[in-house]
């Protein structure tokens, strides 16, 4: 990777995480280019629409990340996916003395239907239910899904407790071996 891309990356990446803890308004450019180390021309340099270039390529890089997560999970029933999808980002939020929790809701709250960031967080929650419905086959179900994901995160997150997510993932066994097009016999497994 040549300089100028590390540099780059690393500006993302320290965007992505200051926004994720604090919000696009508290997040500074002058603080982001410290962080990263990155000198000052830099910003407009490899982001010429300035700060919410540099946010839209943060939200990018943190929803290819949870991407990534729901791939490496895949494998036995819906529930163990999602239970392991849950696992992994309650130990995140542990892992981060709870300073962390969904990557994009914290922008999605500050900007949702009042600012460009808003449309793509909007756009990369349509992508994240998609994928929750093709994985449970049913549109609906999916949405009920991700609203106890994100629910779960955002309450962990404010109670700095796990229980939460593990409630989430109770409740998703329970709404998935109900559905119809789920198989009972594979939803019992913890």
């Amino acid at each position: 990777m040549k300089k100028g891309e590390e540099t780059r990356l690393r500006m993302i990446t320290v965007m992505a995480a200051a926004v994720e803890e604090k919000g696009v308004a508290a997040t500074g450019v002058t603080e982001v280019l410290e962080r990263s180390g990155a000198p000052r021309g830099s910003l407009y340099f490899h982001f010429p629409g300035g700060k919410d270039e540099l946010v839209e390529a943060s939200l990018r890089q943190s929803a290819g990340t949870l991407d990534d997560l729901m791939a490496g999970s895949l494998g036995g029933s819906p529930a163990d996916v999602i239970a392991r999808i849950l696992e992994a980002l309650a130990d995140r939020q542990v892992a981060s003395d709870f300073t962390k929790g969904c990557p994009i809701a914290t922008v999605a709250l500050e900007t949702a239907g009042t600012d460009p960031l808003g449309g793509v967080c909007a756009e990369i929650y349509a992508d994240w239910e998609s994928s929750l419905a093709d994985l449970l086959g049913d549109a609906a179900l999916a949405t009920e899904v991700f609203a106890l994901i994100e629910g779960a995160l955002l309450v962990g997150r404010v109670r700095r407790s796990r229980e939460p997510i593990d409630a989430a993932v109770r409740a998703v066994r329970k709404l998935l071996a109900r559905s119809p097009r789920s198989d009972p016999n594979t939803l019992e497994a913890s």
